[in-house]
């Protein structure tokens, strides 16, 4: 597979610390925009568990400009679109509209962010809201089990809190509190602006200058202090129909040279309905509907995370399914049919999801925050071009061999389940 990005990219840092980044694509006729705040729930106390995201659903209730009709139809009135979302480490304010639009999309971001009412009568109705949305989780024991997840595998690190916060601590939200986090976190230098699409970047740095260029940075020390993945099982009872798994252990970090080696192996394993797991369990042994591994990666570590939800009776063959593959993987090399199959389908997913440039975008800002740097497409495509077989396997090893995983299991099944991983 060749490919040859053509896309402009071009970043710069106005006076007070904001960061403007930008994909320029001249072909298409529209424009997604991203205000990222590098801040989440991992930036949380205890007491104020939930918060970031509480916030994020505050500011579209109404600024000192508009009311919550207002904010929805600005964009929407125009074709456009408008929404926001709250990660473990990032909050972020999107939009995507036609690149003659790019002022409004700039004007409303900067709106939300910097004049938010957070009036004490909408706190209260908001709460009821994020209350509904932790019981959805709470009744979605596929989601759940991954917050169920993070508590055991991160433990009293902010990490293992989920998004939302829990019951207690949105009940706690005032305005008082809202203030004093939004008074530190939202800062312009902790701020990247992105964009791709069909702009001019000079144009959208003098737009952030216009909109943001009276923030003022806030200089402290980043409070974030690095987890620890601890090899650990829980098993969670409740009644449901399948017992929902997800396993986890400790993986490179973003920046390691062999970052490519290891998405691959994730691509071999549980990438996708070819994979060895879905072949394996699914297609050949008719233990579950749904299984699949994935990598996520914080700023300071890496996890590498299998799921499956599978019957009760079945779950210690899946198990013993899923730690003979890893085995295998381990002991063997790959073939050479097997390793150009996984670096396409990795390299197809990677450069048609980028056709989107809300994903593009989304793809600008995280590796700003990871990396600090701009990792081109086609940096990519020959990082993981150049891959070996015998890297592959090795990275394995380096991941599963003489480290216990990490699990949790929700359903009607014990503890014990988990020695299938073992012996």
């Amino acid at each position: 597979m060749e490919h040859k990005d053509s896309v402009i990219y071009k970043k710069s840092v106005l006076p007070n610390g904001l960061t403007v980044i930008t994909e320029s694509i001249p072909y298409v006729r529209s424009v997604s925009l991203g205000l990222w705040l590098n801040v989440g729930s991992r930036d949380e106390s205890t007491v104020s568990s939930g918060i970031s995201h509480f916030v994020e659903h505050m500011v579209f209730k109404a600024t000192k400009n508009r009311n919550a009709s207002q904010i929805a139809s600005f964009l929407e009135s125009v074709g456009g679109t408008l929404n926001a979302f709250t990660s473990r480490e990032q909050t972020c304010y999107y939009a995507k509209f036609l690149d003659e639009h790019l002022a409004k999309g700039v004007e409303i971001l900067s709106d939300l962010v910097n004049n938010a009412s957070f009036s004490r009568s909408d706190i209260e109705k908001e709460k009821k809201v994020v209350l509904e949305e932790i019981s959805d989780i709470e009744d979605s024991p596929g989601d759940l089990v991954h917050d169920l997840f993070a508590a055991t595998v991160f433990g009293k690190h902010p990490l293992g809190r989920p998004i939302m916060g829990d019951r207690r601590s949105v009940k706690n939200m005032n305005r008082a509190k809202i203030l004093r986090y939004v008074n530190k976190h939202y800062r312009c230098n902790k701020m990247v602006l992105a964009a791709c699409g069909n702009l001019d970047h000079d144009v959208l740095a003098d737009l952030a200058e216009k909109y943001f260029g009276n923030l003022s940075p806030l200089e402290h020390r980043n409070g974030r202090t690095k987890p620890s993945i601890r090899p650990i099982y829980r098993s969670f009872n409740r009644k449901t129909a399948q017992t929902h798994i997800c396993l986890g252990i400790q993986a490179l970090s973003f920046n390691h040279e062999s970052r490519p080696a290891m998405l691959i192996l994730n691509s071999i394993l549980g990438g996708g309905m070819s994979s060895r797991f879905f072949q394996r369990l699914r297609e050949n042994l008719g233990l579950v509907y749904t299984v699949f591994s994935y990598v996520d990666f914080f700023m300071d570590v890496g996890l590498f995370g299998i799921y499956l939800g599978t019957e009760k009776k079945n779950v210690r063959s899946a198990l013993s399914a899923i730690k003979m593959e890893i085995e295998t993987i381990c002991s063997r090399k790959l073939t050479v049919e097997e390793l150009r199959d996984a670096k396409e389908q990795l390299k197809g997913g990677l450069v048609l999801g980028l056709e989107n440039t809300s994903n593009r975008m989304n793809r600008l800002a995280k590796h700003e925050f990871l990396a600090e740097r701009h990792i081109s497409i086609d940096e990519t495509i020959a990082g993981i071009d150049a891959v070996g077989a015998d890297e592959i396997v090795e990275i394995s090893r380096v991941l599963f061999t003489g480290k216990r995983f990490s699990g949790v299991s929700l359903g009607s099944v014990k503890k014990d389940i988990f020695s299938a991983l073992e012996h």
